[in-house]
């Protein structure tokens, strides 16, 4: 393929909505928690300390569209101390000569790193980066950089709090996991009747298993027709 003709389909690609993948519903909601953070701190704090907030809760809100198993807004959360802690620490580091180009070396680091324990960690973490480009701008006291992590914190929490209020979709992972893995035994009883040493794809089963380790929140919190079906599955 020429390269003009790869750039062609990279940018059709990119310009087509694909509307499986769209959530206008929680696209809406994590909009309204970046407001309810934006506003008031813009109105108390002014433009630097408001847009601190508002990369915290728009980070927060990114994280919560990754594919995972775990509560929502728990995502929310540990991606908004992530971010507080890579805007207080890029703070400081801005008022020692020199450091702030190694902390940002060491940082983007460890994010690649995160890659390894999944992609919701590693898109959290890639973004904290780009938090500390953006949001760190001059040297400021110990204070004042502590207050720049802190509402960056803030947006992560709020974002956590209008997803509590407002639940959407809040098992879809779960229940897509346990669907594949009903579709892959469907498929595999069809190719039984080509070929009765086939074998079936171990992968959906152990994305399900991944998909059933609840915490105990969710546990207390799960839909009964996500209860069972998962070992019956296994069994057949």
């Amino acid at each position: 393929m020429s390269w003009f003709a790869a750039l062609r389909d990279t940018a059709r690609t990119g310009l087509t909505l694909d509307r499986a993948l769209t959530d206008p519903k929680r696209a809406v909601r994590g909009a309204v928690a970046v407001a309810l953070v934006l506003f008031p701190t813009l109105a108390l704090g002014g433009v630097a300390l408001a847009t601190s907030a508002a990369m915290g809760a728009f980070i927060a809100g990114s994280a919560t569209f990754q594919r995972s198993f775990r509560p929502r807004a728990s995502l929310a959360v540990a991606a908004g101390a992530g971010l507080g802690i890579s805007t207080f620490l890029g703070y400081l580091a801005a008022g020692v000569p020199g450091l702030f180009p190694v902390l940002l070396a060491v940082w983007a680091f460890g994010a690649g790193l995160a890659w390894a324990i999944g992609p919701t960690a590693g898109v959290v973490a890639t973004n904290t980066v780009s938090v500390m480009l953006i949001v760190v701008q001059l040297p400021v006291s110990t204070v004042t950089a502590l207050g720049h992590g802190l509402v960056a914190a803030l947006g992560g929490v709020a974002q956590a709090t209008v997803i509590t209020v407002w639940p959407i979709g809040s098992w879809t992972a779960q229940r897509e996991a346990l669907a594949d893995t009903y579709a892959e035994l469907a498929d595999y009883a069809r190719r039984l009747r080509q070929d009765p040493t086939a074998h079936v794809d171990p992968e959906p089963f152990m994305t399900a298993r991944h998909a059933a380790a609840l915490t105990p929140w969710q546990d207390r919190h799960r839909p009964p027709e996500l209860r069972g079906l998962r070992g019956i599955a296994e069994r057949i």
